[in-house]
């Protein structure tokens, strides 16, 4: 077992390494979909904690919602088994959006009377630890906060909230449109307000100094 899947992480540390928002965990925590496994929410105060394994599902049901149902991803999620030492699974959809497994033969298993193959995907279960285990290695590095540099080659040497590729240009333009700082951090959870902050300073000097 890694080092990774020792740990807890937060909704907000969840987010960062899944890429998903904090609406969408909290409405699959919500609706019984996938619910952080180390301790569930129970009122304000009281934080969301999120194993490496619930990661895993996170990444998988983002991966493939666009390709399936919700009703879809929830049969797969009780039919996947994360810690299975494979390096890919096969899943076929049937009709009725039915979720079964593809067995080394590609013959579905554990299906009485499986009908027509609508689709089949690969669920890259390695791939997936290993960018995770990954993410979160870099989560644990702190970064600098509240800062903003140019990395050499990164869009064009502009100026960016260090340790992103998101520009002290772009927050301001969400800001202008009306976003509030909570959806803003809430879409890029790699943000923090401090940085947020720096961005509202950044423009303001930019415009002195034009």
């Amino acid at each position: 077992m890694t080092e990774a899947a020792e740990l807890a992480f937060t909704a907000r540390e969840a987010q960062r390494v899944t890429g998903l928002s904090n609406r969408r965990l909290q409405y699959w925590d919500e609706t019984d979909f996938i619910r952080p496994s180390v301790a569930a929410r129970q009122g304000r105060g009281w934080p969301r904690l999120y194993s490496f394994k619930d990661l895993i599902q996170l990444r998988i049901a983002a991966q493939l919602r666009d390709q399936l149902s919700l009703q879809a991803l929830r049969r797969l999620k009780a039919a996947l088994d994360v810690d299975a030492p494979f390096a890919a699974l096969r899943f076929a959809v049937l009709g009725a959006n039915e979720v079964v497994y593809l067995g080394p033969t590609g013959q579905a298993e554990a299906v009485n009377a499986p009908g027509q193959i609508v689709m089949t995907f690969d669920v890259p279960l390695q791939e997936i630890r290993a960018d995770l285990q990954g993410r979160v290695r870099e989560l644990r590095t702190r970064r600098e906060t509240g800062t903003i540099g140019k990395a050499r080659g990164v869009l064009g040497s502009k100026a960016l909230i260090r340790g992103t590729r998101i520009t002290p240009g772009a927050i301001q333009r969400m800001l202008a449109s009306g976003w509030s700082e909570s959806r803003i951090l809430d879409e890029f959870p790699e943000l923090e307000e401090a940085d947020i902050a720096a961005a509202r300073a950044y423009a303001s000097q930019t415009r002195r100094a034009g």
